[in-house]
């Protein structure tokens, strides 16, 4: 019985350090952040800096976030990504989108030119700060952030690019999406075909060039966002772009395809754009596991799935994403 009770002890005692070590991936260092407020048009954005601990001026990336009313760290989510750039010695800015959290105005009333050019102001900020100063800079960006690097890191000076699940093209975007989320609903080809089909023909109906000038209503709503952005498209962006990029994207994506998005930037980049792209088998929209998380959104995760998350932390990636991601960043390397 006692040798019963030592080996409990001993697997509870190693459970309690799992947690705590996995839980402590969503708490930022307090004394290596500080707050910014960066004066942008007529409102304030206000995000976080984060700096590795014992790195002299670190390189540093400046996250850009996809699409929806996202704070700064994306509600935590991004939180096990960003404690594995700082133990890489990798800076991190990121900041509330206009209207969320501590930032003011309204991010339904942007733009993918606006967002460029908001992300590309704050580059330039974060150049201006001490710690900073003699540092190499450029973005990350998630799924959205696929129409908004591209012109963004030709507005500023950029010493690299990193995008997750990048778009291409809105319609062919939102099309994908219906289709993926069909095949989850277990509806048949033959269904998924006429309904992709039927809003195909919605869609070029509703947006035209003209739709893209009607002005808001007040305040601007969802409805004014996708209108003013339904024709957005990064290839032009792309072949004019000379920034080091690397772009990942999950073979399990259900949100962007994957393999137009590959296909496109290998075609469209100059051939002397250093470039890194790469499909990784058993990844989702955001690189994480599909085995473990293959949803459309987060809003999806049942508690459990929740729960593995906080548990699992930066271990939710798919194999090797995160290395391939701070590699890109410290030295332009593509990582096998």
């Amino acid at each position: 019985m006692r040798k019963y009770f030592i080996w409990f002890s001993i697997a509870f005692l190693v459970l309690i350090i799992v947690l705590f070590n996995s839980l402590s991936e969503f708490d930022l260092p307090s004394a290596q952040q500080r707050t910014l407020h960066i004066t942008y048009h007529q409102h304030t954005l206000e995000g976080t800096l984060v700096l590795p601990q014992g790195t002299i001026f670190p390189p540093f990336v400046v996250l850009i976030h996809g699409d929806g009313p996202q704070d700064r760290w994306s509600e935590g989510g991004y939180l096990p990504l960003v404690n594995f750039l700082l133990s890489q010695g990798i800076a991190v800015f990121s900041w509330d989108k206009p209207g969320v959290g501590g930032s003011t105005g309204n991010w339904l009333e942007q733009k993918m030119s606006d967002r460029a050019d908001e992300s590309a102001r704050v580059l330039e900020k974060l150049r201006k700060q001490p710690e900073l100063k003699d540092s190499k800079g450029g973005f990350l960006g998630f799924s959205q952030a696929g129409w908004v690097v591209p012109e963004a890191s030709q507005l500023t000076k950029t010493d690299f690019v990193v995008l997750i699940g990048a778009a291409i093209n809105w319609r062919n975007q939102g099309l994908y999406y219906t289709g993926e989320r069909l095949k989850i609903q277990g509806n048949t080809e033959q269904d998924i075909a006429k309904t992709i089909k039927q809003e195909a023909e919605d869609f070029d109906r509703q947006f035209t060039e003209h739709s893209l000038l009607l002005p808001c209503h007040s305040p601007c709503t969802r409805q004014d966002f996708e209108r003013r952005n339904a024709l957005s498209d990064a290839t032009a962006s792309l072949s004019s772009m000379q920034t080091p990029v690397l772009i990942l994207m999950g073979l399990d994506d259900r949100n962007v395809d994957p393999k137009e998005t590959v296909m496109v930037w290998g075609k469209s980049l100059p051939s002397t754009t250093a470039r890194c792209i790469k499909l990784l088998p058993g990844a989702t929209h955001g690189l994480l596991r599909s085995a473990w998380f293959d949803y459309q959104l987060s809003s999806q995760w049942p508690l459990w799935k929740q729960g593995l998350f906080l548990l699992s932390g930066r271990y939710s990636y798919s194999p090797g994403a995160l290395n391939t991601v701070s590699a890109w960043i410290n030295h332009q390397k593509c990582e096998s």
